[in-house]
Order: C-alpha cells, then structure tokens, then sequence
C-alpha cells in the first residue's frame, strides 16, 4: 500500500478510537461508542473531499456554500447519531423508557468539534506528508549522455563531481553521467542529501557508518569528508 494512503489510514482510525473513548465516557459500552463514532466518517469524508472544492470567485457565494454544506452535514450527521443510539439501545430499552439520548450526542457544538478534530487533522497530516514525501515520490529527471534520465530521490546513493563531469551513482551499481554542477544537485535533492566534501553529496539513509575522515555507505562505497563537514557529518551519527 502507499505510504501516504497507509499513515492517513492509520491516522483516521485513531481519531475515530479517540471519539469513541469520549463516547465510552457516557452510558455506552466501548463497541457500542466505536460504532456510534463511525457515524461520523460519512460527514468527515464529505467535508474532506467536498469542501476544498468549492469556489471563491465569488467570495459570498463562497460563503454561503460553505454554510449550507456544513449545515446540510451536520443535520445528517445528527440523524444518522439519534438513529445508531436507537439501534445500540435497542427497542426493547426504547419501550422500557431508556431512550434518553445523552445532550453531548445531540449537542451541534460536540458534532461540530468531533468533525473538526477528524477533518482538521486530516488536513494537517495531508498537508505534512505532501511535504515529507514529495521529494522521494517526485522523479528526478535529467540528461546523460544525450539520453534522458528519470530517477527517483531514494535511488540515488550519492553524486560526485570529477573536474568537469558530475557522476550520480544509483542503487544497482549504476552511474549517470552529466553536467549538473553538484552545488546544483545538492540544492535539487533536498534536506534528504548531505554535502559531505566538495565533491561529494550523499543521502543520508544510504550512510552506514562514520569516521573522522569518512564514511561508508550500505553498498560497501567510501566516501571521504572534508574537515570543512565533519561537524555536519558527526551530528548525523549522534542522531
């Protein structure tokens, strides 16, 4: 699976354990909150995916979009609630006059807070992963030897300049050459890379041990450090 989709996955089914945890608080059993709590999904999804899409053009409109489709979700979401606690309690209790639904159940301010802490965090972790995994997931292109190259960030062991070439050595013992300066691939490959000597830039995961004056990467490569990086190339070991 995805990684992304893997940590939104993950992500959505602890928020859904949290509400449930604050449902468990009142009169239900932990199933029957964790049931209750999914009722929630349907909502948190259309928000998700139904409001980032409205536009504003118009920014009243905008508006006023935003307004009826939150409401809209709101009201449904409070039926669909009242109906699953009917279900949970079961006709049985409704006839015994056990049908009292808790205030917080039905109280628009909790669905509302429920909502946003799923949507919200959704939003946030989105918006994080983008960021973290944009770089490994973007292929990198360029030219060598007149013949176009697309790798991705994590195949890429490390890159050397020699004199006028730049070399970028891969996974599976492969070497591009090509005319990249590498202050310019160092700037390309990102906080994932680290420069190490003037003619070397190396990604970090690929590094398997450290010395003063060098380091090995996991395919058995050495590759030197200057006194110029030694401080950068040390902190990583502490890490």
């Amino acid at each position: 699976m995805n990684k992304r989709i893997l940590i939104t996955v993950l992500y959505w089914i602890i928020a859904v354990l949290l509400i449930s945890a604050v449902l468990s608080s009142l009169k239900y059993e932990f199933a029957d909150a964790l049931l209750i709590s999914l009722m929630l999904v349907p909502g948190c999804i259309v928000m998700k995916f139904v409001l980032p899409k409205v536009s504003f053009s118009n920014f009243k409109k905008g508006l006023a979009d935003i307004f009826f489709i939150s409401a809209a979700v709101m009201v449904t979401e409070l039926l669909i609630l009242f109906c699953a606690h009917i279900a949970v309690l079961g006709l049985s209790e409704i006839d015994n006059g056990h049908s009292n639904v808790p205030s917080m159940l039905i109280n628009p301010a909790f669905i509302a807070i429920a909502m946003a802490f799923i949507t919200g965090g959704d939003y946030l972790l989105s918006k994080y992963l983008k960021n973290a995994l944009s770089a490994a997931l973007t292929p990198i292109v360029f030219t060598s030897d007149y013949k176009r190259v697309s790798l991705n960030a994590s195949e890429i062991l490390y890159v050397e300049s020699r004199d006028t070439e730049v070399w970028v050595c891969a996974t599976d013992d492969r070497k591009f050459r090509n005319k990249t300066g590498i202050t310019q691939w160092e700037n390309l490959l990102g906080e994932d890379f680290i420069r190490v000597h003037r003619s070397f830039v190396v990604r970090k995961e690929s590094i398997q041990d450290t010395l003063s004056d060098s380091l090995t990467l996991a395919d058995g490569t050495s590759i030197p450090v200057s006194r110029k990086y030694r401080e950068v190339v040390a902190s990583l070991s502490d890490n």
